[in-house]
């Protein structure tokens, strides 16, 4: 299950930091001229499955109480909250990509061994605007919708749609490059966008924040065409304590990064985006091009003072989500990923999928890499069996030594109904050892969240809690797994009366 290979890094570089307030992204996207309605509904016929790439028939779902099976424990009490693309047409104009659909929030609201589900639109301006004029009024990350312009702000085309995150109080729905929209947590209303403070309203904000154990966030926004990284650090308490712009040349997608005592990891791949492609009228996906030579630079910047950099280099690669970093006695910096050796997946799978066309691409493996004091460093291949997305830890040992790494696998796919993630799984990161657990051939399975065994701290002590679309019976199913022992199965589930679009991330808030 485990290769090793050894890459040189490059030497450090220097680079200043400064606010600049006003950053814009335009996001045009390039057209399709067939209509990728029909040909989805022709496959959705023959594959149950698509069913997670429909548009839900009700902009609100609720069941105030779900079937269940097994026991969900008394302790466990509180809100499981998940975001994904949903509304994945506009007027009957399909999507052409997964990550275009307007943001849908679901809650299951866990207590007294009952669970409940209720699932509601985050109300953008672009979502609002849309449903008032009934026809397309922004383009998306993939498509480029017929008589659109390019927008003038991040914000028109927000669609809010690929996590969701408590902190200090607050409820924030999140996408890639705009402002975070702040949610009430009982109702799933939206309260509106949110800034941390004027200076930094408006600008990019990462869908993928890190919170340390002291309860400090951190986060980060690529704005493309000033050619830059803007940086925040957001206090216990939801207030700015600083921002930052640290210029990255050849700068491109940037989706997420780690946090270590220390410092803020961003690792940059080669997907460099080209202004020039967008004005021609490219997609914004479109608008990137992978450039391998360049290989993948990691930003290293001390979380004391944003003007304090460090610059090292990997080979090519292309990174969605990683796991969770620390920094050893010596100055090496460990952290794990899932890695691509290309972002195929975005422009083939995730895209003609909504047309209903499984378009493979390479699989991403789970690694882990070193980035040793002395600027060289290594990566080691953990899963070259099976591809490994979505990975998570024990929050408690956030941008800290850790043993138990958790992701969703693809296993071999003789008997999968679907091109998808079938399993999740533990991995022991001392002892090399897995446990896993394999669903049904129709289940497609969704992220797991760790959620810590309330009163416990020893690591991995917990469950993990996640979705699964059972598209042989048409239903999504909320599933608990206990941490320790995933090869036993959930230890309960709890069955909705319909199917929800696939998501992509969510967070447990207990009571």
């Amino acid at each position: 299950m485990r290769r090793r290979h050894f890459i040189a890094a490059s030497a450090a570089m220097a680079v200043h930091s400064a606010l600049e307030p006003g950053l814009l992204i335009r996001a045009a996207t390039a057209a399709s001229g067939d209509d990728w309605g029909p040909a989805f509904a022709a496959a959705r016929a023959r594959k149950p499955w698509l069913a997670g790439f429909e548009t839900p028939a009700s902009d609100r779902l609720e069941t105030p109480r779900l079937d269940i099976d097994g026991v969900w424990p008394a302790e466990l009490a509180g809100a499981f909250y998940r975001n994904g693309p949903a509304r994945h047409a506009v007027a009957g104009q399909r999507y052409r990509h997964w990550f275009d659909g307007d943001g849908m929030l679901q809650k299951f609201t866990i207590a007294d061994g009952r669970v409940a589900h209720l699932g509601r639109y985050v109300a953008t301006a672009k979502y609002m605007a849309e449903i008032a004029a009934d026809r397309p009024l922004a383009d998306g990350f993939g498509t480029r919708m017929p008589g659109v312009p390019p927008a003038a702000s991040p914000d028109a085309i927000n669609p809010a749609n690929i996590s969701v995150i408590a902190h200090a109080g607050r409820l924030l729905a999140l996408w890639e490059a705009g402002s975070p929209h702040e949610i009430d947590p009982a109702t799933l209303d939206t309260i509106g966008r949110h800034a941390w403070s004027d200076e930094t309203s408006g600008l990019p904000f990462t869908a993928h924040p890190r919170i340390d154990r002291d309860g400090n966030l951190w986060g980060f926004g690529y704005a493309l065409f000033r050619g830059a990284l803007v940086l925040y650090h957001i206090g216990p308490d939801g207030g700015l304590r600083k921002a930052g712009l640290v210029p990255v040349p050849d700068l491109g997608m940037v989706h997420d990064f780690m946090v270590t005592a220390r410092h803020i990891v961003i690792p940059i791949p080669p997907l460099v985006f080209e202004a020039d492609r967008l004005a021609g009228g490219a997609s914004f996906l479109d608008a990137h091009v992978w450039k391998p030579d360049l290989g993948t630079r990691v930003l290293l910047v001390d979380k004391d003072d944003f003007s304090r950099v460090e610059w090292r280099r990997l080979p090519p690669q292309w990174i969605f989500h990683y796991g969770n970093a620390w920094e050893e006695a010596d100055g090496s910096i460990r952290f794990d990923a899932c890695r691509y050796d290309d972002p195929g997946v975005m422009f083939s799978l995730l895209r003609y999928v909504m047309r209903g066309e499984v378009r493979p691409a390479s699989p991403a493996y789970a690694m882990q890499t070193v980035l040793r004091a002395g600027g060289a460093a290594d990566q080691q291949v953990i899963t070259d069996q099976a591809s490994a997305e979505f990975p998570r830890i024990d929050p408690r040992r956030a941008a800290v030594r850790y043993r138990q790494l958790y992701c969703v696998l693809g296993l071999g796919r003789g008997d999968a109904a679907h091109p998808f993630a079938n399993a999740v799984a533990r991995h022991d990161l001392e002892t090399g050892d897995w446990d896993l657990h394999r669903y049904g051939p129709d289940e497609i399975v969704e992220e797991h969240v760790f959620v810590p065994r309330p009163g416990s701290t020893d690591e991995g002590d917990g469950w993990l809690l996640g979705t699964t679309l059972d598209a042989g019976a048409g239903v999504t199913r909320l599933n608990l797994l206990d941490a320790r022992r995933l090869a036993g199965g959930p230890v309960a589930r709890a069955h909705l009366p319909y199917s929800l679009p696939l998501g992509l991330h969510g967070n447990f808030v207990g009571a």
